[in-house]
């Protein structure tokens, strides 16, 4: 095993955030001026075009986020700073420790493994100089050996944790750094009709804001101010995931055209910097590279990155612009998208031993027709088709209560997901009726409550939840403390010497089913993949796929049957999945 690790100038305004790192690792102005690398007899420090390249034919490398150092060996190798390199595979050492538990940043990882601090003051003195200033001001030397101790220890963590790192999730870490290089394809001239487009929707809006000339249009203090000036409420918060800045726009929006306009500032301004980004991140081929993060959230499942989040397009029409449809397959071909049908609550019913729910769902029955005969009352025949309302009301029931909601919290949910309008008694009955009618899964919430509070009355270093796939999902330091009202809760780091954070039966629950449903996804990943059916991206629990034309409607017919059959270790979860052939990205 070899460690590899490159450093290159950037600044605060030449970022890979800014620009994404295909973009940044190929731009003119980003000199890539030192490489390190160190293992099997090799430890070298220098100019990149300085190595003998030929020394890593045929090993095994790795590097801490090696879809970056990746991207800027191949920036190097299109330049002809150095020659093709003929390695046999090439891992990640930030993807194994998210995967064990520990913090993704090199730093954090080694201190959280070793006790040993390993500076950044180099890297941060060297924002927006170049080589040559690190050498004039004599501190190149000092520079060297931060990038040669970062090789050094990327390389110990790796020969720490390794062992832990099974096959199939190396094999899932090296999946999502294909998709940098696969990409999709971007229909360019609608981003950029979209960037115009918005821009003049935000100028406007901003026009009709009343302090635009004297201080930043989102500034909370300003917005303070003019609000007590008319006798107008002020929310806490602007934050596009403010429930309380959501209600205070609908209700004072219709009074004063400038609030009106600020929300429309905020909704447009997001929109833009999301058009603006897949623009600046277009190849000279017309894709874009696809950036997820592997490991991106506890559980496991993968999460936006590098800037572009394509887990997080907005559905549909906004503001005259439709982002997804941004999304094309190359000429010639189609985008194959299938998901896994309901699976989080199938996964909940399996973890609890709910059998007669699940041979309903065995038998053909919908999920939430099955849930309304079993918890509902529900005896006629079509529930969808007879009873709409109750319908909605059933799926809200399933997707909104699994995981411990409390009444306050499903009223807002059943708004949001399902539009219905209930009263905070409504809510509490039907969060009450729903607990009484599910013992199952109210007893598996109260099984991982013990077993936290005991970890953390017995001071263990973790606490463990093996899956049914065979993993072990891990709690750090499970502690007892005060809450913000007067009670006793528990909190855990999710990652070792990471932040801690309130957890309690229900969201352990979240946590466990999160986890087992991202398993069974992975483990069908690989076999489309295996089934020549290439992925260009995912999203949660959704597979698109590109293949030619008159290959599509095979492509979604094996799609869907791999996605539809239990993994080996879950042989008797009844899995659903449902698919469609598409001209661009909409789902």
């Amino acid at each position: 095993m070899i460690a590899v690790d490159f450093e290159s100038f950037y600044s605060r305004q030449h970022t890979v955030r800014s620009l994404g790192p295909w973009a940044y690792a190929h731009h003119p102005d980003t000199d890539v001026y030192m490489v390190s690398v160190v293992g099997e007899g090799i430890e070298f420090v220098g100019r990149p075009e300085d190595f003998d390249w030929d020394r890593l034919t045929d090993k095994h490398l790795v590097s801490h986020n090696a879809g970056f150092d990746m991207t800027m060996a191949h920036a190097c190798v299109s330049r002809g700073i150095i020659p093709n390199l003929q390695y046999a595979s090439w891992s990640c050492s930030s993807d194994m420790a998210a995967n064990c538990g520990y913090p993704r940043a090199l730093d954090k990882a080694v201190s959280a493994t070793f006790g040993i601090e390993l500076p950044k003051v180099m890297r941060q003195w060297m924002s927006g100089r170049q080589w040559e200033y690190a050498v004039e001001k004599g501190r190149d030397k000092e520079l060297m050996e931060y990038a040669l101790n970062d090789s050094i220890y990327c390389g110990k963590l790796w020969a720490a944790h390794a062992y832990k790192f099974c096959q199939e999730e190396r094999e899932l870490s090296a999946h999502t750094r294909k998709l940098i290089w696969r990409g999709v394809t971007v229909d360019k001239s609608k981003v950029a009709s979209a960037v115009d487009h918005l821009r003049d929707l935000r100028d406007a809006a901003e026009a009709k804001i009343p302090w635009r000339d004297e201080f930043p249009i989102l500034s909370l203090p300003a917005l303070r101010d003019y609000c007590s000036t008319l006798g107008v409420p002020a929310p806490k918060s602007l934050a596009k995931d403010s429930e309380e800045a959501q209600e205070w726009e609908d209700d004072w929006g219709g009074k004063f055209d400038w609030i009106a306009a600020l929300r429309d500032y905020r909704r447009t301004n997001v929109l833009l910097g999301k058009c603006e980004a897949i623009m600046r991140r277009i190849r000279p081929d017309g894709t874009m590279p696809v950036y997820l993060k592997y490991w991106g959230a506890h559980p496991g499942r993968w999460s936006g990155d590098a800037g572009v989040n394509l887990q997080n397009l907005p559905r549909g029409e906004m503001f005259g612009v439709n982002m997804r449809e941004m999304i094309t397959p190359r000429p010639g071909h189609k985008f194959v998208v299938v998901d896994l049908s309901q699976i989080e609550p199938r996964v909940l019913a399996y973890l609890c031993g709910d059998w007669d729910l699940l041979k309903a769902l065995r038998d053909g029955m919908p999920l939430y027709e099955a849930h309304a005969r079993m918890s509902m009352g529900w005896t006629g025949g079509s529930l969808k088709k007879e009873n709409p309302a109750r319908y909605q009301l059933a799926k809200a029931r399933v997707l909104g209560l699994g995981y411990g909601c409390g009444a306050a919290k499903f009223k807002h949910l059943a708004k949001l997901m399902m539009g219905m309008t209930l009263t905070q008694p409504e809510s509490k009955e039907i969060v009450d009726d729903w607990r009484g009618s599910n013992p199952a899964i109210t007893s598996f919430w109260r099984q991982l409550d013990f077993e936290v509070k005991k970890t953390a009355a017995h001071r263990d270093e973790k606490m463990v939840y093996t899956l049914p796939s065979g993993r072990n999902m891990q709690w750090w330091h499970p502690v007892k403390v005060k809450d913000e009202f007067g009670g006793w809760s528990h909190k855990v780091q999710q990652q070792k010497d990471e932040h801690y954070v309130f957890t309690w039966g229900g969201k352990l629950t979240e946590n466990v089913v999160q986890a087992t449903a991202r398993d069974i996804f992975a483990h069908h990943l690989l076999q489309v993949e295996a089934a020549g059916i290439p992925v260009v991206f995912h999203v949660h629990d959704e597979l698109v796929c590109e293949v030619p034309e008159d290959q599509a409607k095979d492509a979604l017919d094996t799609v869907i049957e791999i996605m539809s059959t239990p993994p080996p270790w879950m042989t008797d979860i009844p899995l659903g999945a449902e698919g469609e052939i598409l001209s661009h990205y909409t789902k």
